[in-house]
C-alpha cells in the first residue's frame, strides 16, 4: 500500500517541537499497527501535491483549523483535487476538516454548526456495520470542531451520529471513509490545543470538556477501521 497523506494545516509554533504535524500523527497511528505501508506527507496548505496521483494507492486528508467550505484558493484547489481522485477511483479517508471537505467536494455540504464548538471526548452510536468496522455498538473519539457536515454526498451511508453531530462519520462503500473525530490525536495534544480555544467557552462548557477526557479515547480502534477500509478498497 502506498498512502499519500494530504496535510491541510501547520501546527502552532509552540506545539511543533513535541507534536510535529497532523501528517506525522497519522503516520504514527498506522506505524503502531506495524504496517508495511509506504507513506508520504504532502503539505497541501503550501501547495505541495504528488506529481502523479497514480503513484499512490490511496489518499488521506487531515484536519485543519480552516473551513472546508472556504473560497481560499488552496482550499478550492484541494476540493478540485479530491474530486479528481474520486473520478479516478482512488480510495480516500478524511478526518475532521478532511471529513467536511470530502462531503462538500463530492456533492454534500459542510458549514458552521449552530451547536458551536465540540471539544473533548464524545461518544457516537454505530449506525451500520460495514466490513471494515468491528462489532461494538458505539465509539468514543477526541473532537475539536465547530464546523459540521450538514448534508451527505450522494451514495453516502451515515456511520456515526449523535445529537450534537448528526453526520459524525460516513462512508461511500469502497471509495470514501470520512470521520469527524480525531483518531490520530492524543489526550495530551487535545489538552494542549484546548489552551488556544478555552477563552471561547463558558466556564461550565470548559469544565464539561475537561471532565470528558476521563472517557477512554478509542482512536486506535478507529485507526484499525481506517486500515481495513483502505486495504479492502485497494484489494
Amino acid at each position: 500500500m502506498r498512502l499519500a497523506i494530504l496535510d491541510a494545516d501547520i501546527l502552532r509554533e509552540a506545539l511543533q517541537p513535541k507534536y510535529h504535524s497532523y501528517g506525522r500523527m497519522f503516520e504514527a497511528l498506522f506505524e503502531r499497527q506495524q504496517l508495511d505501508w509506504e507513506m508520504d506527507i504532502f503539505r497541501v496548505i503550501e501547495g505541495d501535491y504528488p506529481s502523479d496521483m497514480d503513484q499512490y494507492d490511496a489518499y488521506l486528508i487531515t484536519g485543519s483549523q480552516y473551513d472546508a467550505f472556504s473560497d481560499e484558493p488552496w482550499i478550492r484547489r484541494l476540493r478540485e483535487y479530491v474530486r479528481a481522485l474520486f473520478e479516478a477511483g482512488k480510495p480516500m479517508v478524511g478526518v475532521c476538516f478532511g471529513h467536511q471537505l470530502l462531503a462538500h467536494a463530492l456533492g454534500g455540504e459542510a458549514g458552521r454548526a449552530d451547536t458551536g464548538w465540540g471539544l473533548g471526548v464524545m461518544t457516537y452510536p454505530l449506525l451500520t456495520k460495514p466490513p471494515f468496522v468491528d462489532d461494538a455498538e458505539s465509539v468514543s473519539l477526541i473532537i475539536s470542531h465547530r464546523d459540521q457536515v450538514t448534508r451527505l454526498p450522494p451514495d453516502a451511508e451515515r456511520l456515526l451520529s449523535n445529537d450534537f453531530c448528526p453526520n459524525a462519520a460516513f462512508h461511500i462503500p469502497g471509495r470514501v471513509l470520512a470521520i469527524q473525530g480525531h483518531p490520530e490525536f492524543s489526550v495530551d495534544y487535545a489538552q494542549a490545543l484546548l489552551q488556544y480555544r478555552k477563552q471561547e467557552l463558558t466556564p461550565d462548557h470548559l469544565a464539561r470538556v475537561l471532565e470528558s477526557y476521563s472517557v477512554p479515547h478509542q482512536g486506535e480502534r478507529v485507526g484499525q477501521w481506517m486500515r481495513r477500509f483502505l486495504e479492502q478498497a485497494v484489494a
